[in-house]
């Protein structure tokens, strides 16, 4: 386990676009990845219990702010989604050039929003930095790929159960309570992510999205996308690139429901209905 100091070096231009986020003197930082909302959700609610303020990863991602300067003691927060029993590949790159300041004496830890269940997603984190606490919670499956969406009722009640979740959550922060408090890994974690996350990292394919005749080119999915690699020039979105997040914010959020990734037609879309965007 090592901690991350490393700064963006591939060259001088980089460097002169690298910002600084002091907060000394101030509230603890929660950084968190979303595409539906759901680790929004879980962020806004610990944020609203510890005062503490929450930033979104692809802001930092787009402006370059990786320094992140803390008062010794305060919190360090990541809220992030399960992908494949691992994290977003955007999550990894944001880690890796991430600068944190003091880094022995800060309370870091991670919370773990899964459909199902985790496996030993925290692993890719403590490449990157040390932490001091491991949380799991459950909130709502939106992996239409495979799964249909849950019902209006179902994700009330998922989403009662995640509130309440949190709020345990938000106890162990409060105290500083250092551990591995995930009641989702499921069994066998360690092998299970060994086994499923390369599938995703190598995966990805942005061939699979299809784009159907109620697309309105509102151009939504351009401005939404993490890598920011949706072209809506031409009207309908194009993927610019051949691989991507497969965060499927685009399919979710869209309006006209024009969005399709491999087999989703028909399973419905889901956006977190306790975030405002």
């Amino acid at each position: 386990m090592r901690y991350s100091t490393l700064r963006i070096k591939q060259n001088a231009v980089v460097y002169k676009k690298l910002l600084k986020i002091d907060r000394r003197g101030k509230e603890s930082m929660i950084f968190y990845f979303t595409a539906t909302g759901n680790s929004r959700f879980v962020a806004d609610r610990i944020a609203a219990a510890t005062g503490d303020q929450t930033k979104d990863i692809t802001e930092c991602m787009k402006s370059g702010q990786f320094t992140i300067v803390l008062a010794e003691g305060e919190n360090l927060g990541f809220v992030t989604p399960v992908y494949y029993y691992g994290i977003p590949v955007i999550f990894t790159d944001f880690l890796s050039r991430l600068d944190v300041s003091p880094n022995n004496d800060l309370y870091t830890y991670v919370v773990l929003n899964c459909g199902g269940t985790t496996g030993n997603a925290e692993r890719y984190i403590r490449r990157h930095i040390r932490i001091d606490a491991v949380f799991g919670i459950k909130t709502v499956d939106n992996y239409v790929p495979m799964y249909k969406t849950a019902s209006e009722s179902e994700v009330t009640k998922q989403l009662d159960a995640a509130e309440l979740e949190t709020d345990k959550i938000v106890s162990f922060i409060s105290s500083k309570t250092p551990g591995v408090y995930n009641p989702v890994a499921g069994r066998l974690s360690s092998l299970i992510t060994s086994v499923a996350y390369p599938l995703y990292t190598n995966g990805r394919k942005t061939k699979k999205f299809r784009v159907n005749d109620q697309c309105t080119g509102c151009k939504l999915c351009g401005d939404i996308c993490p890598r920011h690699i949706i072209d809506c020039t031409h009207g309908k979105p194009q993927w610019r690139e051949t691989r991507c997040e497969i965060c499927l914010a685009c399919l979710h959020r869209c309006p006209a429901s024009a969005i399709e990734y491999g087999k989703s037609a028909g399973r419905g879309q889901y956006v977190n209905p306790r975030v405002e965007w």
